[in-house]
Order: structure tokens, then C-alpha cells, then sequence
């Protein structure tokens, strides 16, 4: 007979080896490729040295003097590793109910799995695009009401994400808050049934198609992504006073939004490479939008497409060289260029299930008539060049020239 002891010893030994892998390498194209460059943290935070400046070659005489470059400076951070969970339930019903077919429970517990995969993948992908800030919902501007533009309908999707008395921001995908800093911005009312909540204050006009509503009091657990960079404080560093590491960000503050085509992406890509004196980026990411916008500029123009098969068995398109990937994750409106071996997922240990003191992993629910086993892996992922990263904003994605 199938016993928990039977589903422990099928979670360790013959599913989580492929759940790692489904999670490490299956995810995103860039998580992918990062995954090469994983390193292993000694302690509750990773030391990382933030690299700045360059090493020079050239050319010289016998006698004369070397070439003389920047200084190879680095600078010293300590980024706490972040708690990444997935948990796993089934029901006694469900276990006994298996517990005499192999075949069933197989089926059981493969179903679950892949439930939980793709409950991780979903929040792997939405914090990498982040800056470290717990991201509540994603709307469009179609979504505020045009009588009362304190009431947004984010959707039955998002809506459990809010409560009563909740401090929120409301940014462009460029980072422009478009409620005022200076009022407690509170969620005064929020409605389940029909995806609304109802703000203290009222969101700015056209600012944007798409806007992004975070925590203010946020707690820190989200992994740093890729926008943490581009922030005011680059992993605890002052990016005024660290003029070295900061990356290219090429932003559009016009006051007309303008459409990320190809025009826009290739100006973009001009003025990266004129920054960092080289074309250092070796993938580049952004919205299902921008892509077909780009799509539609090139095929337009009768250039030729190509595809491209990225890390992780993806598929993208190659643009100005470099292969482009696009994920609804990503904020619309935005081009990222990057370096990925200047990025590393810095981890204590890959993920494994969290076991309680005999060494068993799942645990009855209290009160309950179920168990849990959670998945966990201590990890942040870390920036150690961000000077060779790119990131284009505040461009429309709504539509190409071509439409």
C-alpha cells in the first residue's frame, strides 16, 4: 500500500531532480543562461566585489611606457540572500484514494508537481523584471475608471494581492509615479467579486498605456531583478556617487508617447554601444508588444527575420545581431540589453524540500486533513558589471508604424 512515506520518497528520489531542472532552465531564456554562472554564498548574505573600469591594451615600444587604463576598482557589497518558496499540498482523500493504483498515485503527484513548477516559474519571471519591490498587479490604462480615476479594475487575478489600509505606488513601466509621493497613497476599498479597488487618490492622465502597482511597505523577500539596477541605489550603493557602475538608460520624457519600433530600438542600441564603447549585450528582452511592433517595422522595410534558438530550447528573433526574446512579464514599453555572464544567481544551496526534524518533508496542516511539503532555495541574483547593461523606457508598445 501507498503510505507518506511511499510520496516522501517519490519527491526526493524521483521528482525533485527534474522539478530543479524544469524550474533552473525551463523558465526564461535568461534565468538559463545565468544558471551557468551560479555561485555558491558562505553565509545569510553573498559578497560580491561590483566591478568598475576596464583594463587596458595597446600598443607601445620596447622601452616605452605600458598602456595605462582605468583602474581595475571594484567595490565590496553584502546583498542578504532572499527566501524563494513553493509549496506542494495533497489531501489524505487524495493519497488514499491513490494509495492502491501506482498508476494513480503516479499521476497524482506528477500533476502537483507540475502545478508547483509552474507556480515558480510564474514567480521567478515577475520578480526578474523587478527591482526588488513586491509587485502587486499589472493593468492597463483601460482598466481606470474614466468617471472616477481612483477606481482601477486589475482583475480577479490580482485583486487578492490588496487589502484595506494598504500603502501602494502606481508607476509608468519608466519608473514615473503617477500618484502623489508626498500623500499616504492607501487602498480604501477592494472588491473580489469584480477585480476593483478604490485608491485614496487619483492617478494622473496620460501617462502611460500600462502602469504597475507596488507595496510601499514592502518586506525585502523579493528577488533583487533586473531593474534593481537602474534604480537610485544599486545594491546599497548610491548611483550618485558611483557614477562607474551605473547602467545606460535610455528613457523617453517626451510628452508625446512615442512607439518602441524598430527606429526607436535601433537608436537605442546606437547610443548602449556608444556607452559602453562595445556591444557587450548578448540577448535582449522585452514585452510581447515591442516585439511585434519591431516585427512589423522590419517586415514592412522587407528586411530579412531571422529566428533564434536561445538558451533552454526558447524562441526568438534576432535584431541588429542580437537574439531578442519577449515575455509578457516584462514591462511593456521597455528594451532591455544585456550582458548576461556579468550576471550570477548567487545561492546557498539549488532547491530542495524543507525537512522537518526526523528528516520527513511532508507535515500535516493543522486542523486539517491534508499535507504540505514546501520547496526552498536561499539564492538573489546579483549584478557584478551592471556599467555593460542597457534598458530602454518610456516608449508606447500599443502599436507599430506599420499598423
Amino acid at each position: 500500500m501507498i503510505t507518506t512515506a511511499t510520496a516522501e520518497n517519490a519527491l526526493k528520489n524521483i521528482y525533485l531532480d527534474t522539478v530543479i531542472n524544469d524550474i533552473n532552465k525551463k523558465t526564461n531564456p535568461f534565468l538559463t543562461m545565468i544558471e551557468e554562472n551560479t555561485r555558491i554564498a558562505s553565509g545569510k548574505n553573498a559578497t560580491v566585489n561590483i566591478r568598475c573600469g576596464q583594463a587596458a591594451v595597446g600598443a607601445g615600444t620596447e622601452t616605452g611606457d605600458l598602456p595605462v587604463g582605468d583602474t581595475e576598482k571594484s567595490i565590496e557589497v553584502s546583498v542578504p540572500l532572499k527566501n524563494l518558496y513553493g509549496t506542494f499540498q495533497i489531501s489524505d482523500k487524495a493519497l488514499k484514494a491513490a494509495s492502491l493504483d501506482p498508476n494513480a498515485f503516479a499521476s497524482l503527484l506528477g500533476g502537483e508537481m507540475q502545478n508547483l513548477v509552474a507556480a515558480a516559474q510564474n514567480n521567478l519571471t515577475s520578480m526578474l523584471y523587478g527591482d526588488g519591490r513586491k509587485l502587486l498587479a499589472v493593468f492597463d490604462a483601460s482598466a481606470i475608471n474614466s468617471n472616477n480615476r481612483q477606481v482601477i479594475n486589475v482583475g480577479r487575478k490580482y485583486i487578492k494581492n490588496f487589502t484595506v489600509g494598504m500603502h501602494v505606488t502606481v508607476e509608468t513601466g519608466a519608473g514615473i509615479q503617477v500618484l502623489d509621493p508626498i500623500d499616504d497613497n492607501l487602498v480604501e476599498a477592494v472588491d473580489a467579486a469584480t477585480g476593483s479597488l478604490s485608491l485614496s487618490d487619483a492617478l494622473e492622465e496620460n501617462k502611460a498605456d500600462r502602469y504597475y502597482v507596488y507595496e510601499v511597505e514592502d518586506d525585502g523577500t523579493s528577488m533583487n531583478g533586473i531593474d534593481s539596477i537602474f534604480g537610485p541605489v544599486i545594491y546599497g550603493l548610491g548611483a550618485a556617487h558611483n557614477t562607474e557602475i551605473i547602467p545606460y538608460d535610455y528613457i523617453d520624457n517626451s510628452a508625446d508617447l512615442h512607439v518602441l519600433d524598430e527606429d526607436a530600438a535601433l537608436e537605442f542600441l546606437e547610443k548602449y554601444e556608444e556607452y559602453c564603447q562595445s556591444m557587450p549585450a548578448d540577448i535582449l528582452l522585452t514585452h510581447p508588444r515591442v516585439k511585434k511592433a519591431i516585427f512589423e517595422s522590419l517586415k514592412s522595410t522587407r528586411s530579412n527575420i531571422a529566428t533564434a534558438e536561445l538558451a533552454g530550447g526558447f524562441h526568438g528573433i534576432t535584431f541588429n545581431g542580437i537574439p531578442l526574446y519577449s515575455d509578457v512579464k516584462c514591462k511593456a514599453g521597455n528594451l532591455y540589453a544585456l550582458n548576461s555572464k556579468s550576471f550570477a544567481m548567487h545561492q546557498l544551496c539549488d532547491w530542495t524540500w524543507l525537512s522537518n526534524e526526523d528528516g520527513s518533508i511532508l507535515k500535516q496542516l493543522p486542523g486539517k486533513a491534508t499535507y504540505m511539503a514546501t520547496l526552498v532555495k536561499y539564492a538573489d541574483m546579483i549584478c557584478d558589471k551592471p556599467f555593460l547593461q542597457g534598458r530602454c523606457s518610456g516608449f508606447s508598445a500599443l502599436q507599430s508604424k506599420a499598423e
